[in-house]
């Protein structure tokens, strides 16, 4: 069988017409809290992508984005149309370029992936000021096909997501991290405790910075960086990303392999300590949760490594806490005491949700 062909991406006039109804959906729930794109300091963090220029161009129409590029490559990128290229360093090193940038510029930074697809904005009826978490995976499906989905432009997401972090207060926020509706619709509108994916994320001007020793998950360090500081982040669950940092050539790709994995994985253990457990997608992946933090960074537990379950910690508190007196105490030379982690605040109790009532006998 033949191979299929990819299909060209749209232009900039096909890509207005193809966003023209998530961008209205979007605008409907900014009221007049937006800023002008003028306002925000668009930023594409790439590497060895020249070619994503032009499609990216077409995507960023009246958003003036700066091309933050590897060593060597501005010249390449300025022949494939880039018309403000500025040279970084390694992914992180330009990441903090471009928060310097936009920083002196008075602006909030949205930083950019170059090989984002779309992003669309999934409008649910059920997102009410008294919204109700699905008590299944079925109902939040259920949720989500009742919903309008709409592709919505660059501009407007960052627009929104600009509006959400200065409602509540905090500094970073972005997409939920995937393009599955129904997952997205599980959670709250706008998650305060959660992962916000580096690919696309608006940074309110701040003096935190990513962690330069990392190559690869600096995203899920940037994101405990925040909350831990401000108190919360503002991801946007309504805003699904799809994107092709896995297959796409270049950029992280290109030193994304398992043992760099794994050193930045123990990177954010060692730094976070209960945050990150294993995930059923594999070694290489992490889930963050916030809630099961050590108490050494306010947290309600004491996490210390189980030898028998590799990425997971002892259960067991006061197990947990003479582990650590005993690996303290090896360290320093002479006992270390560890006291207690404090005592867990009782969960509040779960509003209760009328079932709906049942439909009418047919006639």
């Amino acid at each position: 069988m033949p191979k299929k062909v990819a299909a060209p991406p749209p232009t900039a006039e096909e890509y207005a017409t193809l966003t023209a109804r998530g961008d209205e959906l979007l605008a409907a729930r900014w009221a007049k809290e937006a800023k002008p794109l003028s306002d925000l300091y668009f930023v594409v963090i790439s590497c060895k992508r020249p070619a994503n220029v032009k499609p990216m161009e077409a995507k960023l129409q009246g958003c003036s984005p700066t091309w933050i590029v590897g060593a060597g490559d501005v010249e390449a990128y300025k022949a494939a149309g880039a018309t403000n290229v500025v040279e970084g360093g390694g992914l992180c090193a330009s990441r903090n370029l471009a928060l310097q940038l936009a920083g002196a510029a008075g602006k909030p930074c949205v930083q950019i992936s170059d090989d984002i697809k779309s992003l669309s904005f999934v409008a649910s009826r059920e997102d009410t000021e008294q919204w109700v978490k699905p008590g299944t995976i079925q109902v939040a499906n259920q949720r989500a096909k009742q919903a309008e989905v709409g592709v919505a432009s660059l501009g407007a997401c960052a627009r929104y997501i600009d509006v959400q972090t200065r409602r509540v207060g905090c500094k970073l926020g972005g997409t939920y991290p995937c393009g599955n509706p129904g997952q997205a619709l599980g959670g709250p509108v706008v998650g305060a405790e959660h992962f916000v994916v580096g690919d696309f994320i608006v940074v309110q001007p701040d003096a935190l910075r990513f962690d330069e020793t990392m190559t690869l998950k600096e995203d899920y360090d940037f994101t405990c960086q925040h909350i831990y500081k401000h108190g919360r982040v503002a991801r946007c669950n309504r805003l699904l990303i799809l994107a092709e940092h896995y297959v796409n050539a270049g950029g992280a790709v290109a030193v994304r392999n398992k043992q760099r994995e794994a050193q930045n994985i123990k990177h954010l253990r060692s730094k976070w300590p209960g945050v990150f457990l294993g995930s059923p997608r594999g070694p290489s992946e992490v889930r963050l949760i916030w809630a099961k933090r050590d108490v050494t960074i306010g947290g309600t537990r004491i996490f210390e490594p189980d030898p028998r379950n590799p990425g997971r910690g002892i259960y067991d508190q006061e197990e947990a806490r003479r582990a650590r007196e005993k690996r303290l105490s090896k360290a320093a030379g002479k006992p270390v005491h560890v006291a207690p982690a404090p005592p867990k605040a009782p969960r509040p109790k779960k509003a209760k949700v009328a079932a709906p009532p049942p439909p009418p006998p047919p006639e």
